[in-house]
């Protein structure tokens, strides 16, 4: 499917974005914004080395050890989010250096949409697409944008996926509202984050983290709330340790 028709399958506002061909997948990149772009520490090789750490295979055991968290079921639900049905749009935001299709695109039979702002991180996720199997490339498409200002239209995905983000995120509640507005009725937010009120000694490591500046971790119960206030009906949650699984609908 090309052109205009394919934009507005995907609810992609067509003045925003344009068809490239490029490894035989799209890219659908966002007009000039007005206003200074809000520095991004994922820009710097910071953004590099954590986009390495996240793929090594110490992962797991780092994650434990740092956050007391359960990577592998972390995984799983990653894997699971991306599984979608012909005709259904997944918005991955932030998509980050392309953890959540790492993996592969084997459950993807609609599209998968990764949004991330960092231009460093993109390149990243797209030396990921050029890896995968070109059957999987044709259901995967990357768009650089702000998770405020996501180039949708209303009501344009089934699924929202936003993993270990929201704790880099200084404004949860607007970002939530956007989710919100992309979603259809019926739609789902899933993904997880570090929080601010995480159980003791993984507490400790939280507000170490805070220390640098760009870590803004959400507090679990104002979570909720701005999810109520953005919109989400149902507001669900579970900890492993300093991280967090939520789903909202």
């Amino acid at each position: 499917m090309r052109g205009p028709r394919r934009h507005r399958q995907l609810g992609l506002e067509p003045t925003i974005c344009r068809r490239a061909r490029q490894h035989n997948w799209l890219v659908f990149r966002t007009v000039a914004q007005t206003g200074g772009v809000p520095f991004d520490v994922f820009e710097t090789a910071y953004g590099a080395l954590y986009d390495a750490g996240v793929q090594s295979r110490l992962a797991p055991l780092g994650g434990f050890l740092m956050w007391g968290a359960d990577v592998e079921r972390f995984l799983r639900v990653m894997a699971d989010g991306v599984a979608c049905a012909r005709g259904e749009v997944v918005v991955d935001c932030p998509t980050g250096g392309g953890v959540t299709f790492a993996g592969g695109l084997q459950r993807t039979k609609g599209c998968l949409l990764g949004v991330d702002r960092s231009s460093l991180m993109l390149a990243r996720a797209r030396a990921r697409a050029r890896a995968l199997p070109g059957a999987q490339r044709r259901h995967l498409a990357l768009v650089r944008a702000d998770a405020s200002r996501l180039p949708l239209a209303d009501a344009a995905a089934d699924r929202v996926l936003c993993f270990n983000s929201l704790h880099c995120i200084p404004r949860h509640r607007a970002v939530l509202k956007e989710f919100r507005r992309v979603l259809k009725p019926g739609g789902e937010l899933v993904g997880t984050t570090l929080t601010a009120d995480a159980p003791m000694p993984w507490r400790v490591n939280v507000l170490g983290a805070r220390l640098s500046g760009f870590f803004t971790p959400p507090d679990s119960r104002r979570l909720r709330a701005d999810a109520r206030a953005a919109g989400f009906e149902s507001w669900e949650t579970e900890r492993t340790g300093a991280l967090m699984f939520f789903r909202g609908t």
